[in-house]
């Protein structure tokens, strides 16, 4: 059994725990994770219906028959509609046209399709696949890891680059443009979300876009990016000081980077996802910047750049080997600035294990 059905399985094994009859995935990270078949989401209806036993049936368009074909490796049945059909007679056949039944349906489905699905079989009760399929994605195996550290070893390499380039007049979209190409260049199958370049006051907005503004001396610069290998994303963030830091910056530079080893020490001893976010947030309340880290402590990685678990107050999940994740700490001055180090952590039996090796020390360029 490859690792696909035995995902299957497992599945199927929390559906009928769940008292689901059918899990609905479209063109998403889970149809790859239950498969390996990867295609762009699109006006056509595309699906991998999995009973609670018995198997799959996938509902695909003619035209992606041949793809399909080979990815599935003969795993389960494929039938397909073209452009001239209603996929509609298909779905009821492949759901055995139930009425009121328990679905799971895939997150990031388009709400047409899902109407369609409804409209295929009505009365039915729906909800997020999500409730059945993180529990389960949260956990990777050992070839998992691998592959997101091959992912974040690329990342660590575009970092090196981005030191060498940063200079006073570059524009933020240019070094986006720059890591992009670079990812590209090392054998990166694609980004993995389009990079972050925040200088200056930009850089205390946390998700800034970037755009058009020039560096200046004196500037912090947030880099924030990653790649996608074999399907896997990595995510990395790093601040560097064009010029030389003041006492301030150097202040808040270091409670970010405290507050990122810290959350990592804690795993050293059994806790709590939210226990995680504790331990960084009080260095940061401690250094009298708590109101200016807005945002949770970190998120978990894998197929999807942020996918369960989350490093936050509230979420109590047990950090336990196979578990993938951000520890990224930040403080942003409105206004003025802002710091952020992000790392990715896997946890192991034998304890956790940076997967990011760039320095955090504060490199003044």
């Amino acid at each position: 059994m490859d690792c696909y059905m035995k995902r299957i399985a497992k599945v199927q094994e929390k559906m009928l725990q769940e008292n689901y009859e059918y899990l609905i995935l479209g063109p998403s990270s889970n149809m790859y994770y239950f498969t390996g078949f990867r295609m762009v989401a699109d006006e056509r209806l595309q699906l991998i219906i999995i009973p609670s036993s018995g198997a799959p049936i996938a509902v695909l368009p003619e035209m992606y028959k041949e793809k399909a074909e080979i990815d599935f490796n003969g795993r389960f049945p494929l039938t397909t509609w073209n452009d001239q059909q209603d996929p509609l007679e298909l779905v009821k056949k492949a759901l055995h046209e139930i009425r009121n039944g328990r679905i799971a349906v895939d997150d990031t489905l388009r709400s047409s399709n899902l109407i369609q699905v409804m409209t295929a079989v009505p009365g039915c009760s729906y909800a997020p696949a999500s409730r059945i399929v993180d529990s389960l994605r949260m956990f990777k195996d050992e070839e998992e890891i691998k592959i997101l550290a091959e992912a974040e070893a690329l990342a660590d390499k575009v970092m090196e680059r981005v030191q060498g380039v940063i200079r006073p007049g570059m524009r933020e979209k240019e070094l986006e443009f720059f890591i992009e190409m670079s990812f590209r260049e090392m054998g990166a199958d694609d980004i993995s979300f389009k990079p972050m370049i925040a200088s200056g006051p930009n850089s205390s907005s946390p998700h800034h876009i970037s755009g058009d503004r020039e560096f200046q001396a004196g500037d912090f610069i947030i880099v924030d990016c990653g790649c996608i290998v074999k399907g896997y994303c990595s995510d990395i963030t790093r601040t560097f000081c064009l010029g030389k830091a003041d006492d301030e910056m150097k202040k808040i530079y270091n409670a970010v980077r405290e507050a990122n080893e810290q959350a990592f020490s804690a795993l050293f001893r059994r806790c709590s996802t939210e226990e995680v976010d504790k331990e960084a947030r009080k260095i940061i309340n401690d250094s009298g910047y708590g109101p200016h880290f807005t945002h949770r402590t970190g998120h978990g990685i894998g197929l999807d750049i942020h996918e369960a678990p989350y490093l936050v107050e509230g979420d109590r999940e047990q950090i336990l080997p196979g578990m993938v994740f951000s520890i990224e700490p930040g403080i942003y001055l409105p206004g003025k600035y802002g710091v952020r180090i992000e790392d990715i952590v896997a946890m192991t039996a034998e304890g956790p294990r940076c997967l990011s090796k760039y320095s955090k020390d504060l490199l003044e360029l």
